[in-house]
């Protein structure tokens, strides 16, 4: 037998029995989890049948609405029952301390009094939320978790209420309407809220923002605020406003309810002019007037609200939390001032990953983010994980609609646009592609058989119901539709079968969308039009590049859900082209919103309507709605609005609206089992959140002693400036010893680059190294087309908040958008700096990562303990990998060909195979579902909020770090026991070790002072990639496992293009890999003589 044969046969037997191991392994995993297969029906038990179908009834009883608000006597006085003199145990030993007046001065004597729908509750315990961003939680607080308005919606929208008006009256044809302002309310610093501050508003502030408010216009003429006295004010108008009350509820018209005595000082014309300059300087604002309006900003701590939590401490990173407001001017039946409820914390979590969260029982209240693909997930898991799902009533009435953009732009570089044109602008077009739809088998297959085949339309449970535009060409016939296209010219076909225009060139449209709406049931719909002969492909779109395209008319078809259509007097785009994200007719739209219906010179009038058409029809019958407060007047008008919407197919729906879920933890009490959901009725407010309460409160004694602290204690972000001191705030000793220690490190390095000139030579390469990088990433965040400000503006518009689309448009000034890229990157460097010595302009160079553009906060600041904490994962990391993969490589390399060997060796193959975010997913799932474990985060729950760190928090921060150091390390390991193994199995082979074995050196000793410290090179020239690299591979990570690191900050960033933090943050890795690779030539200094006595001094 040849010689090479039995070293070949011993080698297939090895790849036989790893190939048969690995077969077996995916075998039985693939067994684990695979799904049922069963084709018959499970059997139901008829009576839980019953309770599900009763839990998604949300059918709304217009006969019997309910209502939360308890109209009182107020004359009665302390003598009645609801007159105030409960308060929460926190606020009462600050009221025995002398810290806060009685509760009765705090509401004052005309409290709107509440009741909750399952009575009178208890106070305490931390109310647990989840949202998509930090900047998001702004927008959360106003109005979703504030309801605070002049009046207010009911659970299920009607009746309108009053809130901190007592009540309205108007005259007869409601051009005047005259608001009662209840006595003694407060602002959460204890100051009197009265007519001033509205007046301020509308005398001082109003005149700051470009243009005028449009929802106190009335026929394109602005109405005017007076004020009768303390408490009363009057609205009056040019004529008929009858739909006042409703725009009152809006999000839009609450900015008006404004503090004049904090905000009177920062005034850019009439305020303290010392203060202001001294702040501009300290917080690097550019105007005064963007100032003014970063003051107003949610998540200002020093700004006094209305709301019933209110945030009193800065944040650098989530959770951030409110706490209760000691002034709020509501109280229960039995005089308890509310909420019951003590504290809400705030966490950041992946939108795909906060389902997983509330079926986890995490949360104690979770309806936004919760879709109904969630729907089985939730049901199955809520014995299990203590908590319930409720199902309220969407006011989008489309979770899902194409919009066919009527005013397709022209294009002289796009000859295929005058034909998209022509047909999107006829409505037997979009007729055909409507009725070419099989909606019954989308039902089936995407939503679960629930819902019905509709356009968006309000609904069956609404007033404005109507059937006709509900049924508006749903029905599927394609036979139908290939007439109607045939008709419009539409025969020749090419070679594929596919239709072509008129004209016998090549016919496709475009179908855009983001990952607001999904995809949906897309690929359903371009099939089922494909079999007419209508070429359609979709288009994933990032929001600016969507926005671009939307903005500038050159969509075809666009995807979005509907808003508010359950009310159309709130949300009317979806029949009326109202601004521009009428997404069926932005031009329109634009132009109606600018006044242009009554010829306002500012709306361009290349974008109207002819008069007689559709369109403009339907803006004069919505200016008619909006003077009359008639009901049955308002139906019979929007009516004909559905009647032309009906016919001119403005939008193609699929399926009614599957019911908001609402995850909701078991003991928390008084949540309506219904109630309207929607961006325009400020869900969850309207449910009566001041009265939600626990059975049991959750929160530990030091957890009540936080909350009680930060009701007393403002705290603002640091480096602001105090305006009782008149000085900038700093961070105290803690940022002095901070500089000290980076300083004493900067000194080490330099005197090492001396010492050694190999290590001189790295620190200068670095310097244009950093350059070149810094050029390079700044320039290609810009690269895509559109901006981060544009993106906002697209979100604010829409959920219709027009207010915050002009206080959207401020940043372009504070963020120097406008300016030529060139200049941008100076000031971003802070090479600019050096020219101006302006503070606004200080930049990397002066140690300022710049002011994200989401959160309007420093990026030092918002990267705050997420930099620290980020560095302990990456450190622990590192000491895991090299710990374990040291030992396992030098085990193999020594035991080669060993059972050991063969089973590290194979560990480590299919360590290098898995993901880490595989790896993340597969141990949330095994350790939540045997080992009922919540793996995810670096805290529990009592620490999160806890300022600073203590001897507990870092004890639990040890329980939980150990997951994402596992996952992070796990590929990286495998792949360096590996190195090891191969790098030492060369150094045992050379001369000098059989050598010393022969001279009776102890193999040990041997091992590791020797081939072991050669063996490491490779290990220590990896740290220049490897700081990097745990940062950016591990973002994913840290989003599955809701780690607050640096890395879900960086991902987001390039995904919104917030180019101050992209940019900082890129730059702080390419500045980790270049300190990286001069800590590892540090280290291979000491490591390996060879450099010392050789290159170090050359």
């Amino acid at each position: 037998m040849p010689a090479f044969v039995l070293p070949l046969l011993r080698f297939l037997g090895r790849l036989a029995l790893i190939a048969t191991a690995l077969v077996l392994g995916l075998v039985a995993l693939g067994m684990w989890f695979s799904p049922s297969l069963r084709t018959e029906p499970l059997p139901i038990d008829a009576a839980q049948l019953a309770a599900e179908l009763k839990l998604r009834d949300t059918t709304i009883d217009r006969n019997n609405m309910p209502v939360l608000q308890r109209d009182v006597d107020y004359a009665q006085g302390p003598a009645a029952p609801w007159y105030p003199k409960g308060e929460s145990p926190l606020l009462s030993e600050l009221v025995k301390e002398g810290k806060l007046p009685p509760v009765a001065e705090r509401t004052g004597p005309e409290p709107l009094v509440m009741e909750g729908c399952e009575g009178i509750g208890t106070y305490g315990g931390t109310w647990i939320r989840v949202t998509n961003s930090a900047g998001d939680i702004g927008g959360t607080l106003s109005p979703r978790l504030s309801g605070c308005g002049l009046v207010r919606w009911s659970p299920l929208g009607y009746p309108i209420r009053p809130h901190l008006a007592r009540g309205w009256s108007t005259n007869a044809d409601k051009s005047e309407w005259t608001i009662y302002l209840r006595k003694g309310v407060r602002w959460s610093d204890g100051h009197p809220f009265t007519a001033d501050d509205i007046m301020y508003w509308w005398d001082e502030e109003r005149p700051l923002s470009k243009g005028q408010p449009k929802w106190l216009t009335v026929e394109g003429k602005l109405g005017n605020i007076t004020k009768v006295d303390d408490y009363t004010i009057k609205f009056t108008f040019p004529g008929p406003y009858g739909t006042f009350l409703e725009t009152l509820t809006a999000n839009y018209a609450q900015g008006f309810l404004t503090p004049r005595h904090y905000l009177a000082q920062y005034h850019p014309t009439k305020g303290n002019k010392e203060l202001i300059a001294a702040t501009m300087k300290a917080e690097g604002s550019l105007t005064a007037r963007g100032l003014y309006f970063a003051k107003k900003d949610a998540r200002n701590p020093e700004h006094p609200r209305l709301w019933p939590w209110v945030y009193r401490t800065f944040r650098s990173s989530p959770p951030e939390s409110v706490v209760r407001n000691p002034y709020y001017f509501v109280v229960d039946t039995k005089g308890n001032q509310l909420p019951y409820v003590d504290r809400i914390l705030f966490d950041v979590k992946n939108p795909k990953l906060i389902p997983l969260s509330a079926a986890a029982g995490d949360l104690t209240l979770q309806e936004r983010f919760i879709g109904f693909e969630s729907y089985t997930m939730l049901m199955d898991n809520r014995k299990k994980n203590g908590y319930e799902v409720y199902h309220w009533f969407p006011a989008a009435r489309s979770n899902w609609a194409l919009y066919p953009n009527i005013n397709r732009a022209v294009l002289p570089e796009d000859p295929a646009s005058g034909n998209k044109k022509k047909l999107l602008s006829d409505k037997r077009f979009r007729q055909a592609l409507s009725l070419a739809i099989n909606r019954p088998e989308i039902i089936k297959a995407i939503y679960n058989g629930m819902g019905e085949p509709s356009q968006i339309a309000p609904g069956k449970d609404s007033e404005f119901h109507n059937e006709k535009l509900a049924k508006s060409y749903t029905d599927y016939d394609p036979a139908r539709a290939n007439k109607m296209l045939d008709e419009l010219g539409l025969t020749q076909r090419d070679s594929d079968g596919m239709r072509c225009f008129a004209d016998g060139t090549r016919m496709q449209f475009s179908i855009d969308m983001t990952d607001f709406a999904g995809e949906g049931p897309v690929q359903f719909i371009t099939d089922d039009w494909a079999k007419v002969g209508v070429r359609a492909v979709q288009r994933n779109r990032a929001r600016q590049l969507f926005s671009v395209e939307k903005n500038t008319f050159k969509h075809d078809f666009t995807v979005w859900i509907g808003e508010g259509e359950f009310n159309p007097i709130v949300e009317p785009r979806s029949f009326v082209a109202s601004n521009s994200e009428a997404h069926w007719a932005p031009a329109h739209g634009n132009w109606y919103s600018r006044g242009g219906y009554y010829g306002d010179p500012t709306a361009r009038p290349e974008l109207a309507p002819p008069k007689d058409s559709d369109v403009y029809k339907g803006h004069t019958l919505y200016e008619q709605v909006l003077k009359t407060a008639d009901r049955a007047e308002q139906v019979r008008l929007f009516n004909q609005i559905f009647d032309i919407a009906a016919e001119n197919v403005w939008s193609i729906s699929v399926a009614t609206p599957s019911p908001q879920l609402v995850v909701v933890k078991n003991g928390f009490r008084n949540v309506p089992r219904n109630a309207i959901s929607g961006y325009n009725f400020a869900t969850p407010s309207t449910a009566g959140i001041e009265t939600f309460y626990f059975e049991k409160t959750n929160d530990t004694p030091e957890a009540e002693k936080q909350i009680q602290k930060e009701v007393m204690t403002v705290t603002p972000a640091p480096f602001t400036f105090n305006a009782k001191t008149m000085k900038a705030r700093t961070e105290g000793w803690s940022g002095v010893i901070w500089q000290m220690v980076l300083g004493a490190m900067a000194l080490g390095i330099v005197y090492a680059g001396v010492k050694y000139p190999f290590i001189g030579r790295r620190l200068l390469v670095m310097i244009p190294t950093l350059a070149i990088m810094s050029v390079s990433t700044f320039y290609i965040i810009q690269m895509p087309p559109g901006d981060f400000i544009q993106t906002r503006i697209l979100e604010a518009r829409t959920m219709g908040d027009e207010n915050a689309v002009e206080n959207i448009e401020r940043l372009r000034d504070a963020f120097f958008v406008d300016d030529p890229i060139w200049k941008q990157y100076l000031r971003w460097s802070g090479l600019l700096w050096f020219t101006t010595l302006n503070p606004v302009d200080r930049g990397l160079l002066q140690g300022e990562l710049g002011k994200s553009m989401a959160t309007q906060r420093s990026v030092n600041d918002s990267i705050g303990d997420r930099i620290l904490l980020t560095i302990v994962v990456s450190l622990a990391t590192i000491v895991f990998t090299w710990a374990v993969a040291m030992s396992v490589g030098i085990y193999s390399a020594v035991r080669q060909y060993t059972v050991g060997d063969y089973v590290m060796t194979f560990i480590a193959f299919i360590g290098m195979c898995i993901p880490n975010i595989v790896l993340a997913i597969l141990i949330m799932y095994f350790s939540g579902k045997y080992l009922g474990m919540n793996v995810t985060g670096l805290f529990s729950p009592e620490y999160l909020t806890q300022p600073g760190w203590s001897v507990g928090k870092v004890i639990d921060m040890l329980k939980h770090i150990w997951v994402p150091v596992i996952v992070i390390a796990a590929g990286g390991t495998a792949g360096l026991i590996r190195v090891m193994r191969a790098n030492l199995l060369d150094e045992l082979r050379k001369p000098y070790v059989t050598t010393a074995m022969a001279k009776g050196k102890k193999p040990f000793p041997l091992l590791i002072k020797y081939p072991v410290r050669m063996a490491l090179n490779p290990f220590i020239s990896n740290i220049g990639g490897l700081l990097p690299g745990l940062i950016s591979s591990g973002a994913l990570v840290a989003i599955i496992l809701s780690l607050p690191l640096v890395g879900p900050l960086l991902l987001d960033a390039l995904q919104t293009e917030d180019v101050n933090m992209a940019a900082s943050m890129l730059m702080i890795l390419s500045m980790l890999s270049v300190l990286g690779t001069l800590m590892s030539d540090l280290m291979l200094l000491w490591l390996d003589p060879r450099i010392r006595f050789e290159g170090g001094s050359k």
